[in-house]
């Protein structure tokens, strides 16, 4: 189960996600590396036989007790 910060991670189309004015390359390119390290460190987990579940930051502030029941949905009902 990962947890996904929606700054870190790069949450497309969340309020969580925005690049910072200062640095902005810099940012930008860290954060383009997470979501290329994430993609990657999926693949591997999945191919070592490892379900991934993901949820990110914004699903649990919005409705926490849900997405805990969701992510128990994905583990338990897959």
């Amino acid at each position: 189960i990962l947890i996904n910060g929606c700054f870190w991670h790069g949450h497309k189309g969340c309020k969580y996600f925005v690049v910072p004015k200062t640095r902005t390359d810099f940012w930008v390119n860290k954060i383009n590396t997470n979501i290329k390290n994430d993609k990657k460190n999926h693949g591997l987990l999945k191919k070592m036989g490892w379900k991934v579940v993901v949820c990110w930051e914004c699903q649990l502030k919005k409705d926490f007790n849900r997405q805990i029941e969701k992510i128990e949905e994905k583990i338990f009902l897959a």
